[in-house]
Formats: C-alpha cells, sequence, structure tokens
C-alpha cells in the first residue's frame, strides 16, 4: 500500500495571518469539519501573533468506522504555516501542510496531506474519494473563513 496525497489551492479573499490562525484553531474544528467527531488539545504552548504548538487529540468517523488519533500541531501566523504531523493512531502515516502566502486578490492558500491507513479497506476507500475530500475540507474551511472573516470585500 501507498500514501494517498490530497493538494488544493485557492485564492481567498482574506488576510494570510488571519486564515492561517483560523486552520490553527483546531478546537473549533468539529464544529465545522464534517467527520471530525471530537477534538481536544492536550499540550500547546503559545507562540506570537495567536501562533501555538502543541498535541492534540481527534476522533473522526465514517459510517461504522470510528478512529483515534493523535497529532503535533504547528501554527504560525507570522510565517503562514500550520504543520500536523502524526503521533499515534490509525494510520502508517499523515502528514499535513497549510501554506498562506499574500496574494493580490488576498491571499494563496495551498492545502497538503499525505496519509496511509493501516486498514487496508479504509485505506482503499478514503483514496478512492480522495477528489471529493479535499474539495469537502477546502469548502468547510471557506465557508468558516467567510462566517468568521465576513463575506468577500467589495471593490
Amino acid at each position: 500500500m501507498s500514501r494517498t496525497t490530497i493538494q488544493a489551492e485557492r485564492i481567498l479573499p482574506y488576510a494570510p495571518a488571519d486564515l492561517c490562525r483560523l486552520v490553527g484553531d483546531v478546537r473549533a474544528y468539529p464544529e465545522f469539519i464534517p467527520w471530525l467527531q471530537r477534538l481536544r488539545v492536550i499540550r500547546e504552548e503559545k507562540r506570537d501573533e495567536g501562533g501555538w504548538e502543541g498535541l492534540a487529540e481527534a476522533i473522526v468517523g465514517w459510517k461504522a468506522i470510528t478512529e483515534k488519533f493523535s497529532t503535533n500541531v504547528r501554527c504560525e501566523p507570522a510565517k503562514g504555516e500550520v504543520d500536523v504531523a502524526l503521533v499515534s493512531g490509525p494510520f502508517h502515516a499523515l502528514e499535513n501542510r497549510w501554506r498562506f502566502e499574500p496574494h493580490e486578490g488576498g491571499a494563496k492558500v495551498r492545502f497538503w496531506i499525505s496519509y496511509q491507513f493501516k486498514n487496508p479497506v479504509l485505506n482503499a476507500v478514503v483514496a478512492a474519494n480522495k477528489d471529493k475530500v479535499a474539495g469537502r475540507i477546502m469548502a468547510a474551511f471557506e465557508r468558516e473563513a467567510q462566517k468568521r472573516l465576513g463575506q468577500k470585500p467589495h471593490h
């Protein structure tokens, strides 16, 4: 089995640091990420400009399958970076990166995730639906950005 990699890119009409803080606010994920049932931050060290680094534990579910995993999270709004790396859980591998760069339309957002589940059936199901998964993740964050940061500014 190999890793599945999902990438998505969008231009959003918000400041890169604001979007970075939104993505770094992992405690709010269960409110807007469809398959995330619970998330708690176990350890947290504050950083500059609303950033932080620490350990988070999540419970995700698809139909009858529920899995728990832990990740290290690093959020640095000043750099426009959020990185997530596997600590433990149902994956052989899990890495996730968000990058936020200034753009004339607001911010260029790049999302990248690479993973491999230990369960081959789960791996195959998620791999077969990877494009749908990427779209749902980006759409969830775009809706949350509109809710928190306001509608697209008019010129």
